[in-house]
């Protein structure tokens, strides 16, 4: 089977963004997440701004209309800002392998803006996706599942963020292609990733928390910095960059479908490298999560 170089950064994407979970899963517990998740996003700015010269110029950002700089900053916020934000505390709480099945239905959200912001009307298939989709949902979130130790109420609480989070990539998904008309991937990102670092650390100021916060990411060893480090270069850096460009070459729909395969990929990463222990109704949630993606785009 022939596939094109815009699935391939679709699929290339996927891979990069388990991984990137994998990492977070060893860091989160060690600081606040907003401030891990500013501080991997700065270290991303660095990344694209060094990348800025070598591709288009540096005058298309004239180009870009007022519509489009409050569609790009709303997308940023939505999907960096809060969701990955959520994402990496439905981590702390709940695992890697069952918040990536979760937050995996993003191609799903993805589609369900989609339609409601262009009153495209629902088919079949998408109603059979969803239905299938909340069935893994259910499973996936179960009571019974005590394997990894996790109490009922940082249960429920990791399960409802990891779904906000899914919701969060969607809509931002869905306003983010208008966004970019007249930027490349590295252009965008050079504006997105200092935004939501800036925004993330303000918030975190304001929180009223971050002295003991900051003295402890101050305390932090240097192999946690460098694999935050790492994490913001791998995760918002090359997946970022895999994801737009796959999104101008393939379209949003096939875009977040191959993205959404990355639960499956994180769930064998984490059951591989952290020992995550996943039983039946979670390998089977994930599938029926995956298969319900597969279903609606």
């Amino acid at each position: 089977m022939n596939i094109s170089y815009g699935e391939f950064l679709g699929l290339l994407g996927a891979f990069i963004w388990a991984l990137h979970s994998l990492l977070l899963r060893t860091q989160v517990h060690k600081a606040a997440p907003i401030l891990l998740n500013s501080f991997r996003c700065a270290i991303a700015s660095i990344f694209f701004w060094i990348m800025l010269p070598f591709g288009a110029s540096l005058d298309a950002y004239s180009s870009v209309t007022a519509l489009e700089w409050l569609l790009l900053c709303g997308s940023v916020l939505l999907i960096i800002g809060i969701g990955d934000t959520l994402h990496m505390i439905s981590i702390r709480e709940i695992g890697v392998s069952r918040s990536m099945g979760l937050t995996g239905i993003h191609p799903l959200t993805t589609m369900l803006f989609e339609r409601i912001l262009l009153g495209t009307p629902f088919s079949e298939g998408f109603i059979v996706g969803c239905l299938l989709v909340v069935v893994g949902i259910a499973l996936l979130s179960s009571r019974g599942q005590a394997a990894e130790g996790v109490g009922g109420g940082r249960l429920t609480y990791g399960v409802v963020l990891a779904l906000v989070a899914a919701m969060c990539w969607g809509l931002g998904t869905v306003i983010l292609k208008p966004a970019i008309l007249h930027l490349t991937p590295v252009q965008a990102n050079s504006i997105r990733m200092p935004l939501v670092a800036l925004v993330l650390y303000l918030s975190y100021r304001w929180s009223g928390q971050q002295r003991g916060q900051l003295r402890q990411l101050r305390q932090l060893g240097g192999r946690t910095l460098v694999v935050m480090g790492s994490v913001g270069i791998l995760g918002m850096g090359f997946g970022s960059l895999c994801f737009l460009t796959a999104l101008e070459l393939i379209g949003p729909a096939k875009t977040t479908l191959l993205s959404g395969m990355s639960p499956v990929v994180a769930l064998l990463l984490a059951v591989v490298f952290l020992k995550e222990k996943v039983n039946v109704p979670i390998v089977v949630g994930v599938i029926l999560c995956s298969a319900g993606v597969w279903l609606v785009l």
